[in-house]
């Protein structure tokens, strides 16, 4: 341990002592578990796809189960790398991040996205997608609420036209339907 890292952390006390496992934040840990949930989240929507043609090399499968399993083993890596504490540099960007975090806006964001997951299906993919994006923007401080709104339109319809007509994986149409 360098000199640098043992004054670092308030922790430590003059001699150079770590911590103990104890006062370490629990934010990488929660962090890992949940992208270890992701992972395995991947995984059971992957396998929830029904398998393609019989005379495709490729399923419509694979690439989700490719991004489930690589999530998976880079999350399997990051939770065992939290929990044994072992990289002081992680333990002490976690304790600065969480000393710096505004839990305000954040909990604003997760609001949001929980009223877009609701919003989706009624209202329909472009429309939930253009409010979602303007309020973010919102949220996050610009207050430029018609430019927010007008490229959150023209990200949403684009997408929604890329994957909806150009790539025939419908998204929720909603409330206003479009002509072409």
């Amino acid at each position: 341990m360098s000199p640098r890292d043992a004054t670092a952390n308030p922790a430590n006390d003059a001699a150079g002592a770590v911590a103990p496992p104890d006062e370490r934040p629990w934010s990488p840990r929660i962090a890992a578990l949940l992208f270890l949930a992701a992972g395995v989240a991947v995984l059971g929507w992957a396998f929830a796809i029904p398998e393609g043609a019989i005379d495709q090399d490729v399923g419509p499968r694979a690439f989700p189960l490719l991004v489930g399993v690589g999530l998976c083993v880079a999350a399997s890596v990051a939770v065992v790398q939290a929990f044994r504490g072992s990289d002081p540099a992680l333990t002490e960007q976690a304790r600065e991040e969480a000393r710096l975090t505004e839990w305000r806006p954040v909990a604003a964001l997760l609001a949001l996205l929980v009223c877009y997951l609701f919003a989706l299906a009624p209202c329909g993919y472009w429309q939930s997608t253009a409010v979602l994006f303007a309020l973010v923007a919102r949220v996050l401080g610009s207050r430029r609420i018609l430019r927010d709104a007008l490229i959150g339109l023209v990200l949403a319809l684009a997408v929604y036209f890329l994957f909806d007509r150009l790539l025939g994986i419908h998204l929720p149409p909603g409330i206003v339907r479009l002509a072409f």
